[in-house]
């Protein structure tokens, strides 16, 4: 069955304002700077400048690291930070400052700068609807990251690079953090050895095996689809085989691999192409603005099990 939650991007929105807004494709972020107040004595000042010292730990020194013939200067954040783009593609620049440096635009401005001035990070700002700076990895960031693979990081996961169309790219970034919502919850209930498999990757394996069986009758094609399906975890919803947004992979408490596939909706979604992604048991999210747009085009109450907050 499938569950249905809404997706609060509020939090989002307001971590946005609170981040300079780059201007333009190669535009960076801008440090915040500390501001003096013109009432303090220079013994407050040293205090308070001693204080907030104390309180940020200094960034770590960057070491060398060699990718064939280019050497980077890189922290393991700005490694990190780049493993995680990769994954997903697309993110955007303030959901990045939230999970990965916990709400610290300054050190992550820092990061991201380098990463950038190295060849390893592009940025692009999108503008109309839903603004806001994204990241991608430049070729030479993900031939980096593959031959400089993390520990912790799933032997399968795949990495991605470059842009693509804004429309495409909007959306693919907002599923950075559906799945840090969904990511709390497997976590929360032991689950680890996380992988990201986005819906291009699904697609790609899915559509070579159905490619095979072209040339077989009606009646076998039908059955061999079911079976395919099966095999890559999906299923046939009225001769069609839906594919989520997003899948994570993952080993749960009792040691077994498990998936949840996830599916983020807008109220331009069809009443019936909702139905078709709940019968396939995916879990959907809606952005809270959007939820009850996205209920009503449902229109099937049965298919609607469960409505969580995010």
């Amino acid at each position: 069955m499938s569950r249905w939650r809404d997706f609060d991007d509020a939090q989002a929105r307001t971590s946005s304002r609170s981040v300079p807004e780059a201007q333009g494709h190669s535009a960076e972020l801008t440090e915040p700077r500390e501001t003096e107040d013109s009432t303090d004595t220079p013994t407050r000042t040293s205090n308070r400048t001693q204080e907030n010292s104390e309180r940020r730990p200094r960034p770590a020194p960057r070491q060398v690291h060699r990718d064939r013939d280019h050497n980077y200067h890189l922290r393991n954040s700005e490694v990190e930070s780049l493993t995680e783009i990769a994954k997903f593609r697309t993110i955007r620049t303030e959901a990045l400052i939230e999970f990965k440096y916990q709400g610290d635009s300054e050190r992550a401005s820092a990061d991201l700068r380098n990463l950038t001035a190295q060849g390893l990070l592009e940025k692009r700002t999108l503008h109309g609807r839903e603004p806001g700076q994204l990241l991608t990895a430049t070729r030479n960031g993900k031939n980096f990251i593959e031959h400089n693979r993390r520990d912790g990081t799933h032997k399968e996961q795949a990495f991605h690079h470059g842009f693509v169309k804004p429309r495409e790219a909007r959306h693919d970034a907002a599923l950075y953090r559906l799945y840090q919502k969904a990511a709390e919850g497997i976590e929360r209930d032991g689950g680890k050895n996380l992988r990201v498999v986005l819906d291009y990757e699904l697609k790609k394996d899915l559509y070579r095996d159905l490619a095979k069986l072209k040339n077989l009758p009606a009646k076998e094609q039908e059955e061999r689809k079911q079976e395919i399906a099966q095999d890559h975890g999906l299923k046939v919803i009225d001769g069609k085989i839906p594919i989520p947004d997003l899948r994570i992979e993952y080993e749960n408490r009792d040691g077994e691999q498990a998936r949840e596939d996830l599916e983020l909706a807008t109220s331009d979604y069809r009443g019936n192409q909702l139905a078709e992604k709940a019968q396939a048991g995916f879990s959907i999210y809606a952005p809270a603005d959007e939820a009850g747009r996205v209920r009503a085009a449902l229109k099937d109450p049965h298919l609607m099990t469960e409505i969580l907050s995010l």
